[in-house]
């Protein structure tokens, strides 16, 4: 089943020294795209974290906050002052060099601007055992989203669906229709003289050529028939089901110019109002 991109996660770890709380945040981004917030952690801790996020997120911009509070004693805490100029002269030197201003809260948090005199004997054991419990939740959150959303997708596939075979219906009563309507207007034209009636379906053929839609019919259909496994898939779709979406509205926007038929054209506006919702909600699937 597919899943959205949002998602938020919570994990915890106490031990006699210290409380780890780690926080997940995953919104929607083409990319796969990881931020780092509050406890400076070790770049291989970084580095593990990054993977068990990358196995199991694959796309989204995410935002892990990572927090530590001593339980030992209640320790002076002072304003890192060497550490705020630092921050503050590397972001001076890339507004200079490329042009580009970065407000200080993009880098760093207000917890990475205070220090305690206390010394933490950190177990990075510990903080993957938060992150852990932090990514279990934001995954079942983005499981649970998913589940809505393929709901929600799968009642406006059924629609479009509904929308094409009526489009079908009406387009293949168009010759009959055509050729009774003009044998009228020939009629009003030439008073008491005879029609030539194979005259008369070669000029119908033509037009009724000129408005056939049943090569784009079909091709809806087929991109049904694979969005149906896409919704369904247990693995990233949300690029392929995009792709379809901007396919189908390529077809449908083809029969509202081919089809001169006025029932034709409130499916085709069915249709395009259906897509429209369908793609915004794509752009929430994994």
């Amino acid at each position: 089943m597919i899943k959205s991109m949002t998602g938020f996660g919570r994990g915890e770890f106490i031990d006699s020294s210290n409380k780890i709380t780690t926080e997940i945040r995953s919104v929607n981004s083409r990319f796969l795209e990881i931020k780092f917030r509050g406890h400076t952690i070790d770049l291989e801790t970084e580095r593990r974290i990054r993977i068990m996020l990358e196995k199991i997120l694959n796309r989204g911009n995410i935002s892990v906050q990572i927090e530590v509070q001593n339980l030992i004693e209640s320790n002076s805490v002072t304003f890192d002052k060497e550490r705020f100029e630092l921050v503050q002269n590397i972001l001076k030197e890339i507004h200079v060099s490329y042009g580009q201003k970065i407000n200080l809260s993009d880098i760093i948090s207000s917890q990475d601007l205070l220090k305690s005199d206390y010394p933490k004997q950190m177990n990075n054991e510990n903080i993957i055992s938060s992150v852990s419990e932090a990514l279990l939740q934001l995954d079942e959150m983005r499981i649970h989203e998913g589940l809505n959303i393929h709901s929600d997708l799968t009642k406006r596939v059924n629609a479009l669906k509904l929308s094409i075979s009526n489009a079908e219906k009406i387009s293949s009563e168009y010759f009959s229709e055509k050729q009774k309507s003009l044998s009228i207007k020939i009629l009003d034209l030439l008073g008491n003289e005879k029609i030539d009636e194979s005259r008369l379906i070669q000029e119908v053929a033509y037009l009724a050529d000129k408005s056939d839609i049943t090569e784009e019919i079909i091709r809806c259909q087929s991109h049904f028939e694979q969005l149906d496994i896409y919704i369904g898939k247990n693995e990233p779709s949300g690029k392929r089901i995009n792709f379809l979406i901007q396919e189908i509205s390529r077809e449908v926007n083809t029969i509202g110019s081919k089809s001169p038929q006025t029932e034709v054209t409130k499916n085709v506006v069915e249709m395009k109002n259906e897509l429209e919702k369908i793609r915004e909600q794509v752009q929430n699937v994994l």
